[in-house]
């Protein structure tokens, strides 16, 4: 059984090598996890056609809720911010691949932190993709003259 850190590793490596092959340009921050003190570093940060995507890698299981702590949501909206880029946690579910949750799309919790009640509602990778970088035409694009 693999440790949790070993187990995010792979998870955020994972994560890495899926996107690279959707066309993305990644970086694993090598020191996530890691106690850096004076700035954050993000687990991924996945970069398309002048698009910036920073994401905060859990693993879960489907219909088991995830926890995030506010300080890992403000340090990654801090971040996304400075960059310019779109702040998201991805989520690696066990049997069931990924999905992708905005920051608007967490519930908080009582205590101040977040949660994602339904980890399997987030977009596919595929799904997410196409928000930002839509293939097909508007309706209102065929119907110009």
């Amino acid at each position: 059984m693999a440790l949790p850190k070993e187990k995010g590793t792979r998870a955020e490596n994972e994560l890495a090598n899926k996107l690279w092959e959707m066309g993305y340009a990644v970086v694993r921050g090598p020191s996530s996890g890691s106690r850096v003190k004076k700035r954050y570093q993000p687990d991924i940060v996945a970069l398309k056609k002048g698009k910036i995507v920073v994401a905060e890698v859990k693993t879960g299981e489907r219909l088991k809720p995830i926890y995030i702590k506010s300080h890992q949501l403000a340090k990654l909206a801090g971040f996304a911010k400075r960059s310019g880029g779109l702040p998201v946690i991805a989520v690696k579910l066990r049997g069931n691949g990924w999905r992708i949750h905005t920051l608007e799309s967490l519930e908080l919790t009582k205590t101040g932190n977040a949660k994602i009640s339904r980890p399997e509602a987030g977009y596919r990778l595929r799904d997410f993709d196409e928000l930002l970088f839509p293939k097909a035409k508007k309706l209102i694009e065929f119907m110009k003259p």
